[in-house]
């Protein structure tokens, strides 16, 4: 069976979807003093992945045309198939922490085996911590002569600065249409497929501007449809895989019923949807309805005004800071729609004010007012009481930091002593953010808004999934407690 974005994927550099990035790669390849360090930056779908590859094989080419690798060589052949010991690919998403880092730079300064130079990619690099990119930063400043950094992200705002200054950086951006026709061109000619313009248009135009959604979505409905696809074929796809485009939402927002899109949201992980890309479409769409305000594009006065419009892109930027934070997919989106509609929170005691067109909206940190409660008793008590107020400790430290409310839902009281409370959590990258002193402190404050007392709180991993956060596991002894915290 075809995969499209693999089997189409570029195999050298002019073969890349994006001609500046392509002209770019080639100028410095061609200078004598190449960097060992570079930075490849853009949105998802954009060729980073197999913009590092080509230059892994660049510079381990045996015969190379120019700078182009010649894919025919026993190096390009074994980096092709993925299999050379010398690449080195980690995802900085899950390998995040300083010692993950200590451990890649071991290898780092050994000597390559079969080729000539060793290449390190690491993938979505701005998840690391600030303890590992510290580690990271004298091999990036001053790397062995047979050794090439090649650092990918989606955020680079995120990597510190000290770093940034070190790697040379190449910029990725959004297909326009006639890179992503080009692209699509490829496909439809390599496989003999005949499709009619108004289908290649309309799945240009739902590809957000993605090369891997595009091909994705093709792959779909050629597996489908066949070697014939028409305007109709492609229409019923989309329709079928649950599109709900940003039109779609502001006009369910306007009708203020959180439940009909809380819905519909459900539906569409039923139909395992992937709501990172319906959370960027979404951004896409309301990025242009706000430029719109401002005399940039057209300018669409129904639906949402400038505020609210405003508000909805904070929203959903803040849900990509948390959607890897949690295992249920459709949970960020419905967040953002709960937030944006005011939806009250059923365990605070306070309600949300109306904004001045009579829409409930969210608050600011100083119109929050949480009825204070002296509960002592509380502390010193069962850790089930602690455990049923948890909702509450959700809304105290909400307004002070949402990825910290988004780590801390993904957290129970485990046990307690005294004034000390054990946490459980099930990821070592939950553990370590909310050990993070300025997410400690968050945390610290909302406990103590809630339960009327100082507490200090430590965060333990739990041994399994399947019986996370169970009511029956939580230990009041203070034996076990003494126990976690040696």
């Amino acid at each position: 069976m075809s995969v499209f974005h693999l089997k189409y994927r570029p195999s050298k550099i002019s073969e890349l979807d994006l001609a500046e990035v392509s002209d770019k790669l080639t100028k410095i390849l061609k200078s004598k003093d190449m960097p060992q360090s570079w930075l490849l930056a853009g949105p998802k779908g954009s060729g980073k992945t197999s913009a590092a590859r080509i230059l892994a094989k660049a510079v381990n080419c045996l015969n190379p045309v120019g700078v182009e690798p010649c894919d025919k060589c026993k190096n390009c052949q074994e980096i092709a198939r993925g299999n050379s010991l010398d690449i080195i690919e980690i995802d900085g998403a899950s390998n995040r922490g300083v010692d993950d880092i200590r451990n890649l730079k071991e290898s780092a300064y050994l000597s390559s085996i079969n080729l000539k130079k060793k290449v390190i990619i690491i993938d979505e690099v701005h998840m690391l911590t600030r303890e590992a990119f510290n580690a990271l930063l004298k091999v990036l400043e001053e790397p062995p002569k047979n050794l090439f950094f090649i650092l990918c992200t989606t955020d680079d705002n995120k990597i510190p600065e000290t770093v940034l200054s070190r790697l040379c950086q190449i910029r990725f951006v959004k297909g326009d249409k006639d890179s992503l026709k080009k692209s699509l061109d490829k496909i439809i000619l390599g496989e003999k497929i005949k499709i009619e313009e108004a289908a290649i248009e309309l799945l240009l135009e739902k590809s957000d501007g993605s090369f891997r959604n595009l091909q994705r979505n093709f792959n779909e409905i050629f597996l489908q449809i066949g070697t014939k696809i028409g305007l109709k074929d492609v229409v019923d796809y989309l329709a079928k895989n649950g599109e709900y485009e940003g039109e779609d939402l502001e006009e369910d927002l306007m009708t203020e019923n959180a439940e009909i899109i809380l819905g519909k949201l459900e539906k569409m992980a039923k139909d395992g949807i992937n709501f990172s890309n319906l959370r960027e479409r979404w951004l896409g769409y309301f990025q242009t309805k706000l430029l719109g305000f401002y005399g940039i594009g057209n300018k669409n006065d129904d639906g949402l005004d400038l505020l609210q419009t405003k508000k909805i892109i904070e929203l959903l930027i803040e849900a990509g800071r948390v959607e890897k934070l949690t295992e249920i997919s459709q949970l960020p989106l419905e967040m953002v729609v709960v937030d944006f509609l005011g939806k009250k929170d059923e365990t605070s005691n306070f309600k949300l004010p109306a904004s001045p067109a009579g829409r409930q909206t969210s608050i600011k940190k100083e119109e929050i007012k949480i009825e204070e409660k002296k509960v002592e008793t509380v502390v010193t008590g069962n850790v089930e009481d602690i455990a049923k107020k948890w909702g509450e400790v959700l809304v105290a430290v909400k307004p002070f930091n949402h990825s910290v409310e988004a780590l801390l839902r993904a957290a129970r009281p485990l046990s307690m002593s005294k004034n000390k409370i054990v946490l459980e959590v099930f990821y070592k990258f939950h553990k370590e953010r909310l050990e993070e002193a300025k997410n400690k402190e968050i945390v610290l404050k909302g406990l103590e808004k809630v339960l009327g007392k100082k507490v200090e709180f430590k965060c333990v991993s739990t041994e399994s999934k399947k019986n996370n956060f169970q009511t029956d596991k939580f230990q009041t002894s203070e034996k076990k407690e003494e126990e976690i915290f040696v």
